[in-house]
């Protein structure tokens, strides 16, 4: 938290004393998801100690709960960081949060071939959603006509098409796409009873996948970071 407000005050001052950085270079910069990470990981800390003073099946769940938070907040942070113009709201971000936290309390208490076959198609479908949102940069929208243009814009794009649109980005969404779908049938087909580390497990491979993603594409588009950013990476490890 305190670095990231010495980061936001340094920034303000250039901007200050000279108006057109804020203009015409760099990125747009937005460190609410930053300080929102900051408060996540104090709240995680807080409720990791809760959990290990009596460390039961059924309240790993404080364990976890901000672990998710911080998951899916890093991953539109990245996001965020390329696309800003087609960014969520906030309120749509923590609706999903809140709605996965809520996914997780009834995993803890239901342990149901139902609830799995209900959690996959839930999962299966939001994976379709997202997937879709980021290959057509935020064309797609949730409403009641989200999946007649999913198929409008899949027969345009590949039908009519000799290859897809964007091929990189396509590629990695293929995959993403195909390990999401693999760990709802193993759920299904398995059923954890740890549900909470499962969810968590599927949070994290997103985020390393999105990640990696996104270095990938730093080094193919000739941008490189700098010696104490790969520093840095070595210490997260």
């Amino acid at each position: 938290l305190l670095i990231v407000k010495h980061r936001d005050t340094k920034y303000q001052d250039a901007v200050k004393e000279r108006p057109i950085l804020g203009r015409k270079y760099g990125l747009p910069q937005h460190n609410g998801i930053y300080y929102s990470v900051g408060f996540s990981l104090c709240m995680e800390g807080i409720l990791s100690a809760s959990y290990h003073v009596c460390p039961t099946g059924y309240n790993f769940q404080f364990d976890s709960t901000f672990m998710y938070l911080m998951a899916g907040l890093l991953m539109l942070k990245i996001y965020q960081l390329r696309h800003p113009d087609v960014n969520p709201h906030a309120y749509t971000a923590y609706i999903f949060l809140s709605f996965t936290v809520l996914i997780e309390v009834v995993g803890v208490y239901v342990q149901t071939i139902y609830f799995w076959i209900s959690f996959a198609v839930v999962y299966i479908v939001a994976t379709l959603y997202f997937t879709s949102h980021m290959y057509y940069m935020g064309v797609i929208s949730l409403d009641c006509g989200i999946f007649a243009r999913i198929s409008h814009f899949f027969r345009t794009d590949f039908f009519t098409s000799p290859k897809p649109l964007y091929t990189d980005r396509f590629i990695f969404l293929v995959l993403v796409v195909t390990l999401n779908f693999a760990a709802a049938i193993l759920g299904v087909v398995f059923q954890p009873s740890d549900f909470p580390s499962f969810l968590l497990a599927v949070f994290l491979i997103n985020l390393l996948a999105y990640f990696a993603y996104y270095v990938i594409m730093k080094f193919i588009h000739g941008e490189y970071p700098y010696p104490i950013t790969v520093f840095c990476g070595f210490l997260t490890m």
